[in-house]
């Protein structure tokens, strides 16, 4: 059982930002709270609570191949989810219960490429079943239910206990190129994973206040150029459960 809290502060600097809001220490853009269970070695179900729209995402991930040193050079592992926005209707906009719905599907392909370095290709896709309709007055593309993604990461090992790690997502939608209504910059983070055996923790600095894929991939509209990056961190602690 991995139990994980997961913290996204305010903006550090920018508008939002800065000494009279202590750098983003005053304003929580969002938390969650999740656990994941290892069924088997190769199978994963998760379950988490985030502040953002008081979502609840359920979550299933399985390892179809895994890396060996001489026969195999990758890990690829399926990922998929559900979240549920459960929040109060304030502005009419679940007329039924399944616009409350959205889905993201993600293969993880990863490799160890040394002994310090390892990267990841994340290809990505979404489903919301709700959104507000809108058009990119640039280029007249409208806003869709269905987004495709693709994320790339890295871990460097310095020590045994300390690595940094980053990751990056581009986005492909016409609605979000270019798009003065509705400004879209694509989600980067960048930190630092040190483990103290028992914990994992994770610092980290990002553009995004979302959590789960749902909830920064379509919505990412900070600028990192205009200070709108967060801080963020994670702390991981795994439980043995008996059976």
């Amino acid at each position: 059982m991995d139990f994980r809290i997961t913290h996204r502060f305010g903006d550090v600097a920018g508008a939002s930002g800065g000494v009279h809001n202590f750098y983003g220490f005053d304003n929580a853009s969002n938390i969650r709270f999740s656990f994941d269970y290892g069924v088997t070695d190769r199978l994963q179900l998760g379950f988490g609570r985030s502040k953002i729209s008081e979502n609840l995402d359920f979550s299933v991930k399985y390892k179809f191949l895994e890396q060996l040193e001489k026969h195999c050079p990758l890990s690829i592992i399926g990922y998929a989810n559900t979240v549920l926005t459960p929040k109060k209707d304030v502005n009419n906009e679940f007329s039924t219960f399944t616009n409350r719905m959205s889905y993201s599907y993600q293969l993880v392909l990863t490799s160890k490429i040394s002994r310090e370095l390892s990267l990841a290709v994340l290809p990505t896709y979404i489903h919301r079943n709700m959104i507000h309709a809108a058009t990119n007055s640039a280029n007249g593309a409208a806003e869709t239910n269905d987004l495709f993604s693709m994320g790339v990461m890295g871990r460097m090992k310095i020590t045994r206990s300390l690595a940094v790690i980053a990751e990056y997502f581009y986005t492909f939608s016409d609605f979000r190129s270019n798009n003065s209504a509705t400004p879209y910059y694509m989600p980067l983070g960048v930190g630092v994973e040190i483990e103290t055996g028992g914990h994992v923790f994770q610092i980290n600095l990002t553009n995004t206040g979302g959590i789960v894929n749902q909830d920064f991939i379509p919505t990412s509209g900070d600028s990192w150029l205009k200070g709108q990056y967060k801080l963020g961190f994670t702390i991981s602690r795994v439980f043995g459960v008996l059976r």
